[in-house]
């Protein structure tokens, strides 16, 4: 055995030193962080509810975490361009993303030229809520219930025109899911938003829209598609309960790039989590039709497995292909 060497003065400090450091850089990284502003890059344009729920959490983290984030839109290619900004950054909690279903789980199922993973690319810390898709309808025909709407279907050999918010969106899926569900011919128009859905429903132009809940749809919405009514619009039934189960919802995430110390992650999702606990979250969120989910970031992670198991044959058997 070899014998074990003694170490004084100058040297035993820096051993001592050594030795911390290798024992301890993720506490007292959590312990540490942050130092400087956080950017909070958005898988999408600016506008619209993911606007409203970044500013919202972003002005929250600023005050309990002690330093500014700054929300940072990155919009283009169906948010891929904001999803692959945050896989590249350094995991050292300074650089986060907030996305939802699209671009997180069904564009690369569509798009063999997006090369992430939501498992292997990214990491989860909070699975903030999610809103419900809306069934639309054509304003100048009087349809009033889902009921009317498949009668009116009727008039027109089960034909509908049926507008979403983009191909691959929730909004699309759900609206193919529907029409296949209510035995529809549909004849789907991909929209930039739900905005210029709104306003084509309400002169006519379409038969029907599938977009997530927002603002402005009070007029021209049916169902929901969500598994529980909604608590601005509890007026308003679930297609369930219209006879058609067909359950549809678009959550909204945080995340990380990959391989973030999991202490750093624990202190975001523990403030996320604060804030989504606030009378001031729900204030915001319930008109927009945001349920707030909130808990542990393996919540995000069930979800989005969750979402591969119920939308994977859906997606093969419209043979949605978004890399052409």
């Amino acid at each position: 055995m070899s014998p074990r060497r003694a170490f004084s003065g100058p040297a035993l400090v820096l051993y001592a030193a050594a030795a911390i450091f290798a024992a301890g850089p993720r506490a007292a990284s959590a312990e540490d962080w942050p130092k400087r502003p956080i950017t909070l890059v958005i898988a999408s344009t600016a506008g619209g509810m993911m606007d409203v729920i970044s500013r919202s959490i972003a002005q929250d983290l600023s005050v309990s975490l002690g330093q500014p984030v700054i929300v940072e839109f990155k919009p283009g290619g169906g948010g891929v361009i904001g999803q692959q900004t945050v896989t590249k950054a350094e995991p050292d909690g300074y650089t986060l993303l907030q996305t939802n279903t699209g671009p997180m789980v069904f564009r690369p199922m569509m798009d063999k030229t997006v090369t992430y993973d939501a498992d292997r690319d990214f990491t989860a810390i909070s699975l903030v809520g999610d809103t419900p898709n809306a069934v639309l309808v054509n304003a100048k025909v009087g349809i009033k219930s889902i009921k009317d709407l498949l009668a009116y279907a009727d008039t027109k050999d089960r034909k509908l025109n049926i507008a979403h918010p983009g191909p691959g969106t929730m909004g699309h899926l759900c609206g193919v899911l529907l029409a296949r569900k209510a035995k529809i011919e549909g004849n789907f128009i991909a929209y930039r938003g739900a905005q210029q859905i709104l306003l084509d429903l309400t002169g006519g132009q379409v038969d029907m829209g599938t977009p997530a809940f927002g603002p402005g749809m009070d007029p021209l919405i049916v169902a929901v598609a969500g598994d529980h009514r909604m608590a601005s619009q509890p007026n308003v039934p679930t297609l369930k309960e219209s006879g058609i189960d067909v359950v549809c919802s678009t959550w909204v995430g945080i995340f990380g790039p990959p391989n973030m110390p999991p202490e750093i992650v624990a202190k975001l999702n523990a403030a996320i989590d604060a804030y989504l606990r606030k009378p001031d979250a729900r204030g915001k969120f319930d008109p927009i039709g945001l349920r707030i989910i909130g808990g542990a970031p393996d919540k995000m992670t069930a979800r989005i497995a969750a979402d591969r198991a119920q939308w994977t044959d859906i997606i093969k058997s419209v043979n949605i292909d978004l890399s052409k």
